[in-house]
């Protein structure tokens, strides 16, 4: 039966974002918005791994771990929270949490990584603790037989005058190994379990010193403080067997009396635990270790700085932690598939190994995120060089079956003790370090400094008010005219989203666009924008302004989510024609998939619905996929009218475009006019409609309106 797993989250879209992934994924999921409501449910329904967030109302994530670590030990629990709490997230470990991924989950890939782990090392320790109780039940009964066996060769010694045939004959009939000896430590007897343990015959043993056939048996002496019954437990031993195998043992020990009463001698049996000590092993292997690559987890990187930290503290020695994220392998897994994705991980393993050496640690902390750890540089140049020298090393493709991967890195550096006195930190600042190469260049590594922090803290504090102005509906459409160059009037608009925050400041598109895309926000801000731009669109046509066709830009992640269900309920929530909308797709996107991109298409203009590509000639489009995809409009990007007037270049590409356009009957729209210059010259090159600040900014509805109805004459 699948597992079962809960997620507690005050922020609904997690939630359902988790929910719908994991139960794809195979899980049975339990779901609460708070930690009260995340507790009944804990209890109700007994899951077998628990997801929460730190913060949230009537009942914070912490207090949930302390109660469900006191209530279900055994059941993990994986903190999901953001960057912000990670000092809470540390907490939360401490007390009880198994581990910690952080929000927004932009590769749900992640957790799932995580909930796999979790799982199975639950399993593990669950095995384990059987293990444990087995050996107990193991000990105990044959502890019981032993005290049987001495009590039963007491009573046989009394009744038939030390009848040793009796008692070998006992001691042979036990399976586990057996001896007795005197107090000399003299060997008296044993069984042949025993005599074949050692590699002996029995009659080889006889007489001879325990001291000088077993020496490890000296340690385990039965004390003179032992109890009435002699007994001493967890003793144990390692022994080469005859095959030269390494066996480990329990050795269980105990006096036996003469019909007097006195210590005669000492009676011992042995129990194996080879193989429950090989689980355990393997075990704590699988905790420090990942299981795809084999490679030191996050785990045990973090014990590895911790101990440098620890030895380097009162020293002037340095190290470099790497943190490194493979560029667009999330291309590699979705175009090849898993398996060819997981070679590639397990190849960068082996090629960063490599290339380390014995000069320091690797690490896979997860997904396709690693660790080099690099102990004992001379300076932060040192540390630059071997940035350089990975990334140098990722410019040889990786040849996985008939595949030729050509794969680079982003590399964040951080250096102790400038960036860092603790193992998080540096695994942090270099993760954001990393981050910011990333955004720079792929393939690129950046050196971690404080102003990352900042932007970090900037960036989180943006998407927790983008977050609060969704829900309190503060971005707007504003809406710039689009004109018919030849008769001067309006025939439609741009519907572009702007914030109007509850300060009163306005957002710059520019700083909460990019929050919005990477976040995944951007899919309900777009939505929002466009219903409601078509349900204004409407109002227009009722009162009087008909004809206008608005259009919508389209981001990447809205193209990838249900795009084609989210612009029928538009439609059909606003009543207007679905010829009077038109999508804004830019060339990348549509370029990122194209049996996805060819199946949208068609069914957006199955419905009547136009498609334009945005900032048109700025992508890598191929002239052939204007034939093959249902286009209607080409938008010249601003940034070759801008220079029309002084660069030949660009005339040439605007002329080029509009040219291009007509023969293949597409329209084609002019973006970023701004003077009467640049009008003129497109008119010449016969493009037939405009937009730009030459006629209007974009601006609300109202000013909209006013604007049309004076330009048309409505």
């Amino acid at each position: 039966m699948p597992a079962r797993i809960l997620t507690i989250d005050d922020d609904l879209t997690v939630r359902e974002n988790i929910v719908a992934y994991l139960e794809d994924s195979g899980f049975e999921v339990y779901q609460a918005e708070n930690g009260a409501l995340g507790l009944e449910v804990f209890r109700a329904e007994h899951p077998d791994l628990v997801l929460v967030d730190l913060r949230m109302p009537v009942m914070d994530g912490m207090e949930v771990v302390r109660c469900m670590k006191a209530e279900a030990p055994a059941v993990p629990v994986i903190v999901v929270s953001g960057v912000g709490v990670l000092e809470e997230a540390v907490e939360a470990l401490r007390i009880g949490a198994w581990d910690f991924v952080t929000k927004p989950i932009t590769d749900m890939m992640v957790l799932e990584h995580a909930v796999g782990k979790a799982l199975e090392r639950a399993r593990l320790l669950e095995e384990r603790n059987r293990y444990q109780e087995r050996l107990e039940q193991e000990v105990s009964m044959r502890t019981s037989e032993l005290r049987n066996a001495n009590a039963r060769l007491l009573e046989v010694q009394a009744l038939l005058q030390e009848k040793n045939q009796f008692l070998e004959t006992l001691i042979e009939s036990i399976p586990n190994p057996i001896f007795y000896k005197d107090l000399g430590g003299m060997y008296l007897g044993c069984n042949k379990v025993f005599s074949d343990m050692l590699g002996l015959r029995q009659e080889d043993i006889m007489g001879q010193s325990s001291h000088r056939l077993l020496p490890d048996e000296v340690a385990c002496r039965i004390p003179d403080t032992a109890g009435a019954n002699g007994m001493m437990t967890n003793c144990f031993m390692e022994l080469v067997s005859p095959n030269g195998g390494l066996h480990h043992f329990v050795l269980y020990k105990s006096f036996f009396y003469d019909r007097d009463g006195n210590r005669s001698g000492e009676v011992g049996t042995f129990h194996d635990i080879t193989e429950l000590k090989r689980k355990e092993a393997q075990i704590t292997y699988q905790a420090h270790h990942d299981e795809l690559t084999g490679l030191p987890n996050r785990l045990k990187i973090k014990q590895e700085i911790a101990a440098l930290i620890s030895r380097y503290a009162e020293t002037n020695w340095r190290f470099a932690v790497l943190f490194l994220d493979l560029d667009n392998f999330k291309t590699v897994n979705d175009s090849l598939g898993h398996r060819i994705g997981d070679r590639l991980l397990t190849d960068t393993a082996e090629r960063l190994l490599a290339l380390v050496g014995e000069r320091g640690m690797v690490a896979r902390l997860g997904g396709d995120e690693y660790v080099v750890l690099l102990p004992r540089i001379l300076d932060e140049e040192e540390a630059a060089k071997w940035a350089e020298t990975v990334l140098n090393a990722f410019r040889h493709p990786f040849i996985i079956d008939e595949h030729e991967l050509y794969m680079s890195t982003s590399i964040g550096v951080t250096c102790y003790p400038n960036d860092g006195a603790d193992p998080d930190t540096l695994i942090k600042n270099a993760d954001i370090a990393m981050y910011r190469a990333k955004a720079r260049e792929r393939s690129s590594w950046q050196r971690f400094d404080l102003a990352m922090v900042e932007q970090v803290t900037k960036r989180l504090a943006i998407e927790k008010d983008i977050r609060k102005g969704l829900e309190n509906n503060e971005f707007l459409p504003y809406y710039q005219p689009r004109v018919d160059i030849r008769t001067g009037k309006v025939v439609g608009m741009e519907a572009l989203v702007r914030w109007h925050r509850a300060d009163g400041t306005v957002g710059n598109p520019g700083e909460f666009i990019p929050v919005a895309e990477e976040t995944g926000l951007i899919v309900q801000l777009g939505e929002r924008i466009l219903r409601e731009a078509c349900r204004q669109t409407r109002l227009w046509h009722e009162s009087g302004m008909a004809d206008l066709r608005v259009s919508v830009n389209i981001s990447a992640h809205q193209f990838r989510a249900n795009l084609v269900d989210m612009v029928f309920s538009a439609l059909d929530e606003s009543g207007i024609e679905p010829s009077l909308l038109e999508l804004e797709i830019t060339e990348s996107t549509m370029m990122s998939d194209l049996g996805q991109t060819v199946s949208l298409l068609e069914q957006l203009a199955g419905k009547g619905i136009l498609t334009a590509i945005d900032d048109f000639g700025t992508g890598h489009s191929s002239l052939y996929y204007l034939k093959t995809f249902h286009i209607n409009t080409l938008k010249i990007d601003r940034s070759f009218v801008r220079d029309i007037l002084n660069d030949e270049n660009d005339a040439n590409i605007v002329s080029t475009v509009i040219s291009m356009a007509k023969n293949l009957s597409l329209q084609v729209v002019a973006e970023g006019v701004e003077t009467k210059e640049q009008l003129d010259l497109i008119r010449e090159y016969g493009c037939p409609e405009v937009q730009g600040f030459y006629f209007s900014r974009p601006v609300p509805a109202s000013d909209f309106e006013i604007y049309v109805r004076k330009i048309n004459g409505w």
